[in-house]
């Protein structure tokens, strides 16, 4: 066998073995076997160190271990040595993004204790936010994210008003045009319901739709916001005063 041969047979067996490798590792971190994923990377990390595939394999154990800045050390290495690389560019923004989370829990026990007064006991129960939000914004107001919610609840209302306003007018002027005392302005009424066409239904349709959306978001973003509150008082053990 000429030697360019042998070498060749050489990089495809370590490739497979680097495969495997990675395999065993992702799979051993899917089942929360650190330790054995550990075993499995620094394998691979012997075989082919300094190649952008080790690279992303340490920085996805270092993200399930929580160690988020070695992970985004190991990402922004896996991209030093490829650049096109959109798997790692994609996990290097989740872990800045875990960073960034970790600071900010961070910067807030600080303020709790600099500035107690902003912070309470947490009382407030998600199913009850979203209970609220049968009213949109109420649920929001609730959780104290007064901007969010008087602008959902003005939202709701004109777009419910003016839906509701227009199908009261039509029904008014359709029951007048067909009742039979002559009294009544008939013909104004039937001019009324002449100016119902299709776009004003249509238009009328989507306020409804419309008003329909937000009292959905309101109900859904009032009940994960309150959770969220909730997970992060467990954490700090105070309430966090919401922002907007």
């Amino acid at each position: 066998m000429r030697r360019d041969d042998a070498q060749i047979l050489e990089e495809m067996e370590r490739q497979h073995k680097l495969g495997d490798l990675v395999r065993r590792t992702l799979r051993a971190i899917s089942m929360g076997r650190i330790d054995q994923a550990e075993n499995y990377a620094g394998q691979a990390q012997e075989l082919a160190p300094d190649t952008t595939t080790v690279e992303e394999l340490l920085g996805d154990l270092a993200m399930a271990k929580g160690h988020y800045e070695d992970a985004r050390e190991h990402y922004e290495r896996a991209l030093e040595i490829e650049p096109i690389n959109e798997d790692a560019e994609e996990k290097l923004g989740e872990a800045v993004i875990k960073i960034r989370e970790g600071t900010d829990v961070i910067e807030r026990m600080e303020d709790a204790v600099e500035n107690p007064d902003e912070y309470r006991g947490f009382h407030k129960n998600p199913v009850i936010a979203a209970i609220y939000s049968i009213i949109p914004g109420a649920g929001q107001l609730y959780n104290q994210q007064y901007e969010k919610g008087l602008a959902m609840a003005a939202g709701a209302i004109l777009l419910f008003a003016w839906a509701l306003s227009e199908i009261v007018a039509y029904t008014g002027a359709s029951m007048i045009a067909g009742a039979r005392n002559s009294r009544l302005a008939t013909e104004q009424a039937q001019q009324v319901m002449e100016g119902y066409g299709p776009l004003m239904w249509t238009l009328i349709t989507l306020a409804i739709v419309a008003y329909l959306a937000i009292l959905a978001y309101s109900i859904w973003d009032a009940y994960h916001t309150c959770a969220r509150m909730k997970k992060e008082a467990d954490e700090f053990g105070v309430e966090v005063v919401s922002e907007g």
